[in-house]
Order: C-alpha cells, then structure tokens, then sequence
C-alpha cells in the first residue's frame, strides 16, 4: 500500500512535525509514504505565509523569506524521517501557465463561485483562507481585495493540474493532507476523490493546551458531525469515564480560563467579584441571568462554500439564522422582564488575538441590539470580560451554535437550544433542544426553575472525553506544543511585536526547536496501531477504530470523580467567590462543600 502525504506547508511545524509522525507511524507498519511538498509555487501568499503574520499585502521579498524557512524544515523533515519528496511545482508544464491565465483573467466579481476546473469547483474551494482572512459574508468580495483572491484561485488551480501528473504517475491506495479546507490542499483531495482514491484529512486535537500534541483524521468529507451519529459515540456516551479521562478534561478548562492558546477567543479569567459584575451590567442581586452567546458567521459561510459540510435540509430547523432566533429571544425577554438576558457577541466579529478585522455582519447585529428590550444587556469584546467571569452570574445558557453551549454545560449550567439544521459543534443531547416555539418556551422556563445540575457536567464531560481521547489522538509522547504563556492576549502594539518577533525567529531561526523535537519523535504504539486500522480499513474517523481500549469506570466512581473536581475549583480558583447566588455558591450548596472564607 502507498500514502501520499500532500504537505505543501513544511513552515508551520505546529502541523508538519505531526504530519510527519503519522506518516512515519504508517511506514513501520509497512505503508510506502511519498510526500509532496512546495518549491514556491505559492509565493504569492499562502498559509504559512499568514501562520507567520504576514499578509498578501506584504512585499514578495518578505513572501519569499517565509518560502526559504519552508525549504529549510521541509528538508530537515524529509532526512530525518527518509520520505521520498515530489515538488508540486515540477509537474506543472509551460501550457499550464496560459490556460492558468485564461481562467483567472475570466474571474470577475460575480462569476467566481460558480468557476468549474476539470470537474471541480475550483473557483469556491480556492475562496477558503481568503473569506476568513477577510471575514467576508455571502459571495460579495470587496472589488479592492478580488487581485488578492484571484492570487488564490491561481494557485489552488495550478495545485489541481500538478495533481492530475502526480497522481497518475504515483497511483496511491490513500492521499492525506492536514486541513482539506485550506484551498490548494481542497484542490488536491478533489483531483484524488474523482479517481476514486480514498483521502484522508488530519486535524490537531480540540485540547485547547494540547492542540499541537494530538491528532485527528477524518476520511474524505467526514467531520466530527457525522461523530455524533456514530456507534461509538452512542455507546461511549453511555459509559462512565474515569480519573485520567476527567483530569484531560479539566486541564482543557484550566487553559480556557487561562486564555493562553490562540484558539481561545475569551479574555482570561479573573475571579471577578459577581457582585460587581452584577453591578457593571445593573443587575440586581437575586436577578436570574441568561446568556446569549452569538456565533460567527463567516466561518460557517466559508465552509458552506468549500462543500465540506454534510447535507442537512432533512434536518428539522426551527429558526431560518442566528439573527430570527435572536429576535424570538428578545420576544420571550419581554416577556420575562424580571429575569436579565445577556448578548455576547462573539470575539470573532471584533479584532482579537488571530484576526485583525472586524466582520461586516457587526452591521446588521448593531441594528438588532436597536431592538432589544430594556433587560437585555449588550456584552462587547471591548467590555474585557472573561466568559469564565461571567459564568459565574449565570443560570442558563441559550444555544444557537456556539461552542459555549457544552463548555458551560461542564460546569452544570443548562442549556437550552432550538432545533438547528446547522448545529455542528458538539452533540445536541448535551442541550435541552427544542423543536417548536412553545417548546422552546417551555424548556427555558423549566431550565430557571431547576438550575445547575451535576448531570449536566456529566454529559458534558464524557463529550469531551470522547472529543480528547477518541476523536483525537495522543502525540504528546514526541510532540510538545503547549501555548506559549507570554503571547500577547489583547490586539495592540505587544500583540503586533509579538507577531513581528515570531517572524523573525521562524524566518530566520537556526530550527533548534526542530532539531530537539526530531531527536524525541517515538509515538506510541496504541497511536500507531489506531491510525493504521483506520486507514487500513478505511474507517471514517479515529473514534471508529476497534483498537482503543475500553472504559471501565462505574457511574458511582465518576461522580464521585466530578464531585471532587468542583470541589477542587471551589477550593482553589473560585475560593474568594463567596456569594451564594454565584455559580461556585450554587455548586458549594448542591455538593455540602463548606466555603473556608
């Protein structure tokens, strides 16, 4: 059997060195592995080029400084593991240049989603990176930006060409690449699938700390959606998990709280007062509080683009967006005008620690909030507040499709949710979903009158269990990727040098890192034996594989796990939260923890 490994982007060794692992593992088990790398095809902007802070506005000497780090690691790689290397750029021929040409010369600002390469759709997966980047909604570029979109759809389709030689020359049983979402790696896997050879997409883990040290991999489209309706959820979910499944978990919510990676949009916990916080937002003390959390938009609308989500219009769907649901909440607010609803508009709409521009969606929200009755509250990005602060005055949590959903299930706060066609994030059974308006109403209702729950944590916690140790697997063995402490948190001037600063050393660094990590590169042997078994019996995911050992902890055992868990938040972090009607106080109550203040 032969993998071919589609690893254009040697530079961001967060997910080469990973990369290079799986394939290494697959090797020994006795799978030939061929990868395919860059000689600068893409220099006029890629996603090493953007992981390395630079933008497509920044000049081609730059560009290509970021091209010879690639190089370095892309060489250090391949001789430390011995792959055989393809170089993209050496299977495109003279023609291709023109008939590349014509096909970015006939782009124009209306035709560019519906542009056909050979049977692909090669005009929206090109688009990916860009509408991020960009945060653009719809179809509708900016005419002002469509050169830097055209520079995409120019590589994606010279990656679609290569491709074609590549693969007729090589033939392999498996192609694989890390994110099948970025553009050029989309064009690749398509060339793949239409010739009928399986694809395989990993992905870092979902730990927040240990993103970089653990590993997905999903068969073709499939995403952890298609998870949700698995045996293997279905059936861990039912089990009890033990003392090793809840210390990966809690350490997940240590570095939420901590807000140190990247990835985590919320401010870092600060162990506000409730009281002043209650203050802040003028609520009174016996106040019950709902929370609002909205979602991104333009994430949801780039992969829509890309094709990569499953088809859900037999889903049932209660509200058409975001934005309907919205506007029925606010309805029910009027409603309840003794209980306070709080709108979070989500990080991503606003400058943060990955993005730099604000979405054009914040538009169409500033004129929702018009509407919004006197107890709802407006929380900005700009407020500073801590999501892990603010839990602390809540007593339910509205989902729509937002991540918060299930991380303050963790905690025991309950979450109410409508039917949602588009709901990928986590399993629904963690909400209490409705499927008409006047369930919706019910469940709310029902949700303030019970309150926290360690049945909620529970549901909670066995997710993402099952998210850390069955979806995703663990690398940490070779692979040390934590976030890095002193990484500025807030946009600004330290954020921006910091940003200038990892240039540097990336461009220009003498690979230390690099070498120290191929010096320790062993994975385990249940790591390799579980990628194996899925590729080799071309099952959709990790969770699938027959090769994970079994849970064997009893319910009994697992509460009392949990309990010790609150109890130690109680204790530690949360110890100077004394109020009672506080998220600790309420927990404090239901497990008779006494307060030592």
């Amino acid at each position: 059997m032969k993998a071919l490994f589609f690893s254009p982007f040697s530079n961001i060794w967060e997910h080469s060195f990973p990369e290079a692992l799986v394939a290494a593992g697959l090797h020994e088990r006795g799978i030939d592995i061929v990868t395919v790398r860059c000689g600068g095809l893409y220099d006029s902007f890629c996603v090493a080029m953007s992981a390395a802070g630079l933008t497509a506005a920044d000049t081609f000497h730059k560009r290509r400084q970021v091209c010879s780090a690639c190089f370095r690691r892309r060489e250090l790689v391949d001789s430390k593991f011995n792959f055989r290397s393809l170089i993209t750029d050496d299977f495109l021929l003279p023609g291709d240049v023109e008939e590349l040409d014509i096909l970015v010369q006939s782009s124009t600002l209306e035709n560019w989603p519906t542009l056909v390469l050979r049977n692909v759709p090669i005009g929206r997966y090109a688009a990916y990176e860009f509408l991020l980047n960009y945060k653009i909604m719809g179809t509708n570029i900016p005419e002002e930006l469509f050169p830097i979109y055209r520079e995409q759809l120019r590589n994606s389709a010279a990656t679609l060409m290569a491709a074609e030689r590549i693969l007729d020359l090589e033939r392999p049983d498996y192609v694989v690449t890390y994110n099948r979402l970025y553009g050029v790696n989309h064009a690749f896997l398509a060339v793949a699938e239409l010739r009928g050879i399986p694809t395989y997409t990993l992905q870092g883990g979902s730990h927040i700390t240990l993103r970089g040290e653990t590993m997905s991999m999903f068969l073709e489209s499939q995403t952890q959606f298609q998870v949700f309706g698995s045996h293997s959820w279905q059936e861990y979910r039912e089990t009890p998990v033990g003392s090793s499944e809840i210390s990966l978990v809690a350490s997940h919510f240590e570095g939420l709280l901590e807000a140190s990676s990247a990835f985590a949009y919320s401010s870092a916990f600060q162990a506000s007062k409730p009281s002043h916080l209650r203050e802040r937002f003028g609520i009174p003390a016996e106040a019950k509080v709902v929370l609002i959390p909205m979602s991104s938009e333009d994430e949801l609308n780039a992969a829509q683009l890309a094709n990569v989500l499953p088809d859900t219009t037999h889903r049932p769907n209660l509200f058409e967006n975001q934005f309907e649901w919205i506007e029925f909440v606010f309805q029910y607010a009027r409603t309840r005008p003794e209980v306070k609803f709080v709108l979070r508009l989500h990080p991503r709409m606003f400058p943060n620690k990955r993005e730099s521009v604000v979405a054009p969606v914040v538009e169409r929200v500033m004129e929702l909030i018009e509407t919004a009755p006197p107890n709802v509250i407006v929380n900005l990005p700009t407020d500073n507040i801590s999501l892990y602060d603010l839990m602390q005055i809540l007593d339910v949590v509205l989902g729509y499709r937002s991540s918060v959903g299930a991380e303050l299930a963790a905690f025991g706060i309950p979450v109410v949710a409508p039917a949602n066609r588009d709901f990928f994030t986590y399993p629904q059974e963690i909400n209490r979903t409705a499927f008409t308006s006047e369930e919706f109403v019910i469940k709310l209702d029902a949700a303030l009158e019970e309150g926290w729950s360690l049945e909620n944590v529970r549901k909670a916690f066995r997710w993402y269990a099952f998210l850390f140790t069955r979806i995703a697997s663990d690398f940490s063995g070779a692979v040390n990727a934590k976030p890095i402490a002193i990484r500025p948190k807030i946009p600004g001037f330290r954020l921006w040098l910091w940003r200038k600063m990892v240039f540097v050393i990336i461009s220009y660094g003498p690979l230390v890192r690099e070498r120290l990590a191929l010096r320790n590169r062993e994975t385990s042997r249940l790591s390799k034996d579980v990628f194996f078994d899925v590729m080799s019996h071309k099952r959709n995911s990790l969770a699938e594989s027959t090769v994970w050992p079994k849970l064997t902890g009893s319910e009994q055992e697992e509460s009392t796990l949990l309990q010790e868990h609150l109890t130690g938040l109680c204790e530690g972090m949360w110890k100077e939260i004394v109020e009672p009607n506080s998220l600790a106080g309420r927990i404090r109550i239901a497990l008779g923890i006494t307060s030592s203040n």
